[in-house]
C-alpha cells in the first residue's frame, strides 16, 4: 500500500501532456515536427526575387489598360510609340486607347460579317505585323481628343456589346444563307453593316474624322504620320523557332519581314535594343499557372511543380497545339547574372492597368522567356547598329 501513492503521482505526471493547458506534447518535447505538405502549383517561399535591373528604361506615360478586350497588341504598340516619342523629344504624349480599341472592334465586326462562316465570335487578337498595319490604317489620337459615350471596354458594357454584335451577325448570316448571291443578298449584308455601325454610334459614339490638337486640326492618319513617322518604315518580326536545330529562315510579306531563328539570337537582339534605349515588342504565350499576380513573378521554377508535370518542350506543344493565351507586352529592362553574363529576368510593361502585377509591371524570368516567348518585333531602322 505504501507504493500506491508514488505510482499514482507518476501516472498523473505522465498524463499531463494530454490535458488542456498542461505540459508540452511528446512531439514538441523531442522537437518532432511533421513535414509541411507541398501544395502543387503554389509559389515557392524560398524563391529569391528582387526588382533590381541592370538596364531599365523609364517611361512617364501611364500604364495602359485594355480592360476586357483582347487588344493587347494595340496597347503594346501604343506604349512603344509613347516611349519612342519621349526618348526623341523629351516630352510625354499619351495616346488614346479608347479610340484605337473602338476602331479595331468595329472593323473586326464588319470583317466577320463578310465571312461565310457559322463563327460569330469576334476575335480581337492579332499578330504584331497585322496590328501595326491596322494602326497605319486607323491612325492615332492623343488622349483626351475624343471620349466615348460609355465604358465600352469594361464589363458589363463590353459583354453587352459583344452579345448585341453576335445577335446581329447570327441573324444576318442566318438570312443570308437562304439567299443566293445577287442584289438581294448584298442588300441584306449592307443592312447588317449599317446595324453594326449604328450600334457603335449608340453605345460608343461617333468616332472622329477630325480633331483639334495643339491649335491645329488633324485627321487620325495625319496625326500618326506627323508624330510617329518612323512607325511607317519597314518592320522585322524575329520569330523563335520551336525546333532548336532548324536553320534560320527569312520571309517577306506585305505587312513586314519575318526572321525565324533561335531563342539565343532573339534574346541577344532584345538586350542590344534595350542597351540602345529601345523598348521591345514581345509576343508570348501567357501561362497563368506560372505567374504570381501579387508580385508579377513569371517563372516556372518559382512554383512547386512535380518533375513529371513540368511544361512540355516547344516542339511538343506545337505538335499537340497546347499553346494558348497569346499576349503582347513591352520589354523595358533586363537583369544580368554577373557570373555568367546571361539574362536572369526581363522587366515587362503590361496593359492590364496598375492594379495587376507589380503596379502594372511583371518580372519575366529566363526560364519563362525561353519556354514561352514567341517573337520580338521592331522597326528595321533601329537594327542597323545591332549585330545579328
Amino acid at each position: 500500500m505504501k507504493l500506491l501513492f508514488p505510482l499514482l503521482f507518476v501516472f498523473s505526471l505522465w498524463s499531463l501532456p494530454f490535458q488542456a493547458g498542461g505540459a508540452p506534447l511528446c512531439a514538441e518535447v523531442f522537437q518532432i515536427q511533421a513535414p509541411k505538405e507541398i501544395i502543387w502549383g503554389s509559389l515557392r517561399t524560398e524563391f529569391k526575387h528582387h526588382t533590381r535591373y541592370t538596364v531599365e528604361l523609364k517611361q512617364n506615360t501611364p500604364i495602359k489598360n485594355q480592360c476586357n478586350l483582347g487588344t493587347c497588341h494595340l496597347h503594346s504598340w501604343m506604349s512603344h510609340l509613347e516611349r519612342n516619342y519621349e526618348q526623341k523629344t523629351g516630352q510625354t504624349l499619351t495616346l488614346s486607347n479608347e479610340y484605337l480599341s473602338a476602331r479595331h472592334w468595329l472593323e473586326r465586326s464588319l470583317q466577320r460579317l463578310e465571312k461565310p462562316s457559322k463563327e460569330v465570335d469576334i476575335k480581337l487578337g492579332a499578330g504584331p505585323l497585322f496590328s501595326r498595319e491596322s494602326i497605319l490604317e486607323y491612325g492615332l489620337l492623343p488622349e483626351g481628343a475624343w471620349k466615348p459615350k460609355s465604358d465600352f471596354m469594361l464589363n458589363p458594357q463590353a459583354k453587352k456589346m459583344s452579345e448585341f454584335l453576335e445577335n446581329i451577325l447570327v441573324r444576318t448570316q442566318w438570312q443570308a444563307d437562304k439567299i443566293q448571291e445577287g442584289p438581294a443578298r448584298e442588300a441584306l449584308l449592307e443592312q447588317g453593316r449599317n446595324q453594326i455601325k449604328d450600334l457603335f454610334r449608340q453605345m460608343v459614339g461617333e468616332m472622329p474624322a477630325q480633331f483639334e490638337f495643339q491649335g491645329k486640326t488633324w485627321t487620325p492618319k495625319e496625326f500618326a504620320k506627323a508624330y510617329f513617322e518612323s512607325f511607317e518604315g519597314p518592320m522585322l518580326q524575329m520569330v523563335i523557332n520551336n525546333n532548336r536545330k532548324a536553320a534560320t529562315e527569312f520571309t517577306s510579306t506585305k505587312q513586314g519581314d519575318k526572321l525565324t531563328t533561335s531563342v539565343d539570337l532573339v534574346e541577344s537582339t532584345a538586350r542590344e535594343l534595350l542597351d540602345n534605349g529601345q523598348s521591345v515588342y514581345l509576343s508570348y504565350d501567357h501561362h497563368a499557372e506560372y505567374v504570381d499576380a501579387a508580385t508579377g513573378i513569371m517563372s516556372i521554377r518559382a512554383f512547386h511543380i512535380p518533375a513529371y508535370a513540368r511544361p512540355a518542350t516547344r516542339q511538343m506543344r506545337e505538335a499537340f497545339d497546347t499553346n494558348r493565351g497569346g499576349h503582347a507586352v513591352q520589354i523595358v529592362g533586363y537583369e544580368l547574372d554577373p557570373r555568367t553574363g546571361r539574362v536572369v529576368k526581363w522587366k515587362i510593361r503590361n496593359s492590364w492597368g496598375t492594379h495587376k502585377g507589380d503596379e502594372g509591371h511583371y518580372h519575366m524570368y529566363d526560364d519563362y522567356f525561353r519556354a514561352f516567348a514567341k517573337s520580338i518585333t521592331v522597326p528595321e531602322a533601329v537594327l542597323t547598329n545591332i549585330q545579328m
